[in-house]
């Protein structure tokens, strides 16, 4: 019995085993990350009322390092490009904290008021939102912080293009990419 069609069209970019290596890496990353989160929160929490925001930036930058070696060696498994690939992991994982950050103090007054966790509260929120970003960052550093050339070249020849509403209304519809790419 095959793979259902979704399920090809899904993961039929994605070379064998390597979606299992980036979970493998993002578990160990993402004990690593909370556990650096959890010390810097225990350390600054008595010293500021909201040590648990910079114990949250400074976790992730450190984890944002070592989930790259990671990622770079084990999953992707790109030549080079370090401080490029280094700087564009950061970004994917940047735009991925922002929310995390306007939602963490949120949640952790809501853990608060709701159930009234006193000082677990910046624990639990924090693993809450941990586990929201797995498939987006994965996409983003398949497609962008790891982005080999020849995928860009083959991915951009390989999509297909879907006739928009002007075109079914004019009855023109567009030519595949493939046919477009092989013609430059």
């Amino acid at each position: 019995m095959g793979k259902p069609p979704w399920r090809s069209r899904v993961t039929g970019h994605i070379p064998p085993g390597q979606f299992a290596r980036y979970l493998m890496v993002g578990v160990w990353n993402t004990l690593f990350g909370y556990s650096v989160y959890a010390l810097f929160t225990a350390l600054l929490m008595p010293r500021m009322r909201f040590g648990y925001i910079l114990a949250s930036v400074l976790s992730n930058l450190i984890a944002i390092t070592v989930a790259y070696f990671g990622y770079k060696f084990l999953v992707f498994k790109t030549q080079g490009n370090y401080l490029v690939e280094w700087f564009r992991c950061i970004l994917v994982y940047g735009s991925g904290m922002l929310p995390g950050l306007v939602l963490l103090p949120l949640l952790v007054e809501g853990l608060n008021h709701g159930f009234h966790l006193g000082h677990s509260a910046p624990y639990i929120a924090g693993a809450l939102l941990m586990g929201g970003g797995v498939i987006y960052s994965f996409l983003g550093h398949k497609h962008f912080s790891f982005r080999v050339p020849d995928d860009a070249a083959h991915d951009a020849a390989t999509i297909e293009v879907e006739p928009s509403i002007e075109d079914i209304v004019e009855g023109v519809m567009p030519e595949p990419a493939t046919n477009a790419a092989n013609r430059l």
